[in-house]
């Protein structure tokens, strides 16, 4: 092994402190003096960790490993020997297909000419594979098998897709561990670990999310990743890679904690590090003098350069709070509307310039990124104009307002409900789009049809939510949730008030759709459940358990607690006078466990 210079900062990100870059094959390891020489020593004041896989005696096992403290345990907690898990040849061609095609694009952190050597080299000496490589390849295998659609799954391993996720969650939690991931200096370890994070949003809950990202972002800091390389003295590729990863790591940390409506850590708004550039993996490679200029199009790295223009822009908002890069910063009411609308219009003529121009609408890639930026424009504009803000305000939302939040949340179902589709075969990169955005979507147009009652664009914004309702047909099929439960209680009370503004008009009154008859169906069977539990109130109340394995709650679980109808899901114009009430819908929307 080479061994070269690098740098470590210390908890102030002041002065550097020594520190060894290794490099192994073609890849790049960072790591820091005594926390990761190598796969064996350690620092002589830490604790000496058995070899894993070891059997020790509890009495004689003075240092648990700290990882194991972040994980739940599962039904089959630890695999004796993950090595036996290891793609076949012919399996991993697939794999290595799926993952450049619908994986990589999604989260650019991975340089694949260097990780597919790598990878080929590991599995010839599979005996001689360092651990933090080891996490690599089972995070590779578990964020692939991922992205794969049921039938996608048979066909590759022969069983269903809920078995291999679990199989390999389970070998890369257990991978992480053996590389001691928590106390890691090793990029390779947190590449891994950021790919894991990513891979179980569908089955950890949001607020457990929340700190394992918290966790992945003082890992980054703690090598130094919050300063650029440049101003490092690192080498162009590493530095070019380090960006990406921070970067990667600093949008799932903002999204995360937007979800949990708290700040994002405080590093990344404090850091230095610059924006990964617009190339593709094959115009970097780890002996390069210098980093070739950043072009205008679609490259490989393009939707992850995307979100970090989104929290570009949200810095902007969040002024005089550099810090806090929530969504909800578009209400900042120290901005004015005005204000915000000309910033979105700059980055939209920003993203056109530097994107949108040039996509190929018969790529899929393309295609994708287009409608996600298209949808963040919308989304930005939807929150700047909400009448959420007004709701603690003495003004009032004016009708302009109205119908850009009324219009913007027709264009972002529109869009879900284009790549819910698969239109242009988008659909391969949904495993990666959570829904909680489509809920909020959703209340806000029923907040606005209630308004208008009848016209073209109402019936128009009824045919997107009979859209939604097939794309999502849990909503029709689990009312075991409170959000479910909120929106099919309000998508009636609206289509009711549709109709009877139909009738007081003169229209001929509209066809009740299929959706609507199901939830009427589905309220009438719950108010007779409730009914007869009423009867014995003494006998215990089953819990309704979800594939992730938490404990998920149903709305009549709530009127146990003392909560009527009425007051636990107001009425939609409440939400136009008091602000608690969205707090109230979107707690509920993280609670459920929806993905972000």
């Amino acid at each position: 092994m080479k061994e070269g210079a690098s740098r470590y900062f210390d908890r102030y990100g002041r002065s550097p402190v020594n520190v060894h870059s290794i490099k192994t094959d073609s890849y790049m390891l960072f790591s820091a003096l005594w926390s990761n020489l190598s796969e064996d020593f350690q620092h002589p004041e830490s604790t000496n960790f058995n070899d894993v896989g070891e059997t020790v005696p509890i009495e004689q096992d003075d240092h648990i490993d700290e990882g194991g403290l972040f994980f739940e345990q599962e039904r089959s907690d630890k695999i004796g020997n993950i090595s036996k898990l290891h793609a076949s040849p012919q399996l991993l061609s697939k794999l290595k297909e799926v993952f450049a095609d619908r994986v990589d694009p999604m989260m650019k952190i991975l340089h694949l000419p260097t990780f597919w050597a790598s990878l080929a080299n590991a599995l010839r000496h599979p005996d001689n594979m360092p651990k933090s490589l080891e996490a690599l390849i089972f995070a590779f295998y578990f964020v692939t098998v991922s992205s794969l659609k049921e039938d996608e799954c048979q066909s590759m391993f022969g069983v269903s897709l809920s078995a291999v996720m679990s199989r390999y969650r389970v070998a890369t939690r257990q991978a992480l561990i053996n590389a001691r991931f928590v106390s890691t200096s090793n990029f390779m370890t947190l590449q891994a670990f950021s790919i894991f994070t990513v891979c179980v949003r569908n089955t950890y809950r949001c607020d457990t999310l929340y700190i394992l990202s918290g966790v992945a972002i003082r890992l980054a800091r703690k090598m130094g990743l919050h300063r650029d390389g440049t101003f490092l003295g690192l080498p162009p590729f590493e530095t070019e890679m380090r960006r990406r990863l921070w970067w990667h790591l600093a949008h799932i940390d903002c999204r995360t904690a937007d979800v949990m409506g708290t700040k994002p850590s405080p590093e990344i708004s404090s850091g230095d590090t610059k924006k990964p550039i617009n190339v593709d993996d094959e115009e970097l490679y780890p002996d390069m003098k210098s980093l070739p200029i950043g072009r205008n199009g679609i490259t490989g790295v393009s939707l992850c350069l995307l979100k970090c223009e989104i929290m570009e822009t949200l810095c902007k908002f969040a002024s005089p709070y550099p810090a806090d890069l929530r969504w909800e910063m578009l209400y900042n009411p120290d901005i004015s509307v005005a204000r915000k609308d000309s910033l979105i219009d700059a980055v939209e003529d920003h993203l056109e310039k530097k994107y949108l121009r040039y996509c190929d609408l018969a790529n899929s890639l393309h295609t994708f990124i287009s409608v996600m930026i298209r949808s963040a424009i919308c989304k930005m504009r939807l929150f700047a104009h909400n009448i959420r803000q007004f709701a603690h305000q003495s003004t009032k939302a004016t009708q302009k307002d109205h119908d850009i939040s009324f219009f913007n949340a027709m264009k972002l179902l529109e869009y879900a409900n284009l790549m819910q589709g698969g239109h242009m075969g988008v659909d391969k990169y949904m495993w990666q789009i959570g829904t909680s955005y489509l809920w909020n979507t959703m209340l806000y147009l029923l907040i606005e049809v209630r308004s208008r009652k009848t016209g073209p664009d109402v019936e128009r914004a009824w045919q997107l939510i009979a859209i939604v309702f097939t794309h999502c047909p849990e909503v029709l099929e689990e009312f075991t949730g409170s959000v479910y439960a909120a929106l099919g209680k309000w998508t009636i009370e609206v289509w009711d008030s549709y109709i009877a503004a139909s009738k007081a008009e003169g229209l001929a009154e509209p066809v009740t759709p299929d959706y609507i008859n199901e939830i009427r169906e589905w309220q009438r069977l719950k108010l007779e459940s409730e009914a007869a539990a009423k009867s014995n109130k003494a006998e215990a109340r089953p819990v309704t358990r979800h594939s992730g394995g938490y404990e998920k709650f149903s709305y009549a679980d709530y009127l146990d607690t003392g909560f009527s109808e009425s007051q636990y899901f107001p009425n939609l114009f409440s939400f136009e006078t008091d602000p608690n009430q969205w707090l109230q819908f979107e707690q509920m929307v993280t609670e459920q466990g929806f993905p972000n």
